[in-house]
């Protein structure tokens, strides 16, 4: 069976999806797969494409499923909240809108979009197992399954500087939101060399963490439920420590990483660097994580659920 792996709704250079893409792609592979990265869907063909829909996107999606052998598998990211995606200051004062995530109808519109292409899928695979049952609700599509963010080889692609050359205390890649950059600022009164950027390519992003001692995953706004199972599982991957913010709901990647309630998240982050072991903690959480979480045995598992449906 041949896949096609579509970015072309992200836009021509969507660095912000190809992690998820090459997991995808790589797991496939490995189950012996043909999966292809494809800017465009091809018609007769099983295309794999990551939420983000346009209207006319969804028509091309209509358009496309004239053809024999045309379906889809929707790759789910966000959170439903009621009839929006991500609306977790619903009732908040207006705040300033300093990232997407400050705009609420542009998620209202992405779910509006989201609930007709999903109606043409085969499947629904979403990033967040606790997600799974309210996309089931919301959207009464019964087949909808978590994408597991398991270890597959050929996905970690850092190579890590010597201990003595890594001159970055700690790292984030990401939106930089309000609640971002206000830890980020209580971490740099502590003495810590934090760098925060988005990253504009996977180079620039890999020289970052080889050098960093450590990563970090901070909560959207001080109000979000959920953690980043990609930025977990891309750390993880790629022994790089990675302490997270502790969020009301946990995910299957939580026992491998560093949480930390948020009243503690910098002193844990000062203590960590301070303790000199990141290093050695990095390769044992990887190597616990590599026996236990076989990508290749999950998305097997995946493929047998989603075609099991009629």
């Amino acid at each position: 069976m041949d896949f096609k792996l579509v970015y072309g709704n992200h836009g021509r250079d969507p660095f912000h999806i190809m992690d998820t893409l090459l997991l995808i792609k790589l797991s496939l592979e490995a189950l012996g797969y043909k999966a292809d990265l494809e800017e465009r869907m091809i018609p007769g063909k099983m295309n794999i494409m990551l939420e983000c829909f346009t209207y006319d996107f969804v028509e091309a999606m209509k358009e496309a499923r004239k053809t024999p052998g045309t379906e889809f598998i929707v790759v789910a990211t966000e959170f439903v909240t009621g009839n929006s995606f991500n609306d977790f200051n619903s009732g908040d004062s207006e705040s300033a809108r300093n990232s997407h995530y400050d705009v609420p109808e542009y998620w209202r519109k992405r779910f509006r979009t989201f609930l007709v292409a999903q109606e043409m899928t085969r499947a629904v695979w979403h990033l967040a197992e606790s997600q799974v049952t309210p996309f089931k609700e919301a959207t009464g599509n019964a087949s909808v399954f978590y994408l597991p963010h398991g270890y597959v080889d050929g996905f970690a692609r850092v190579g890590h500087k010597l201990a003595q050359h890594k001159d970055i205390d700690a790292i984030f890649t990401g939106t930089l939101t309000d609640h971002r950059n206000t830890l980020i600022r209580e971490l740099a009164k502590r003495g810590v060399n934090v760098v925060a950027t988005k990253p504009l390519s996977f180079v620039l992003r890999e020289d970052l963490i080889a050098r960093a001692k450590i990563g970090l995953n901070i909560r959207q706004t001080d109000s979000w439920q959920h953690p980043s199972n990609s930025r977990y599982h891309y750390h993880l991957s790629n022994d790089s420590l990675l302490l997270s913010e502790q969020t009301p709901v946990p995910c299957d990647l939580s026992p491998y990483i560093v949480e930390a309630a948020p009243e503690n998240f910098v002193e844990r982050c000062c203590q960590i660097l301070a303790d000199g072991q990141w290093a050695n903690e990095a390769r044992i959480r990887r190597e616990r994580f590599m026996a236990e979480m076989p990508m290749p045995v999950l998305m097997n598992r995946l493929l047998d659920a989603t075609y099991s449906q009629a």
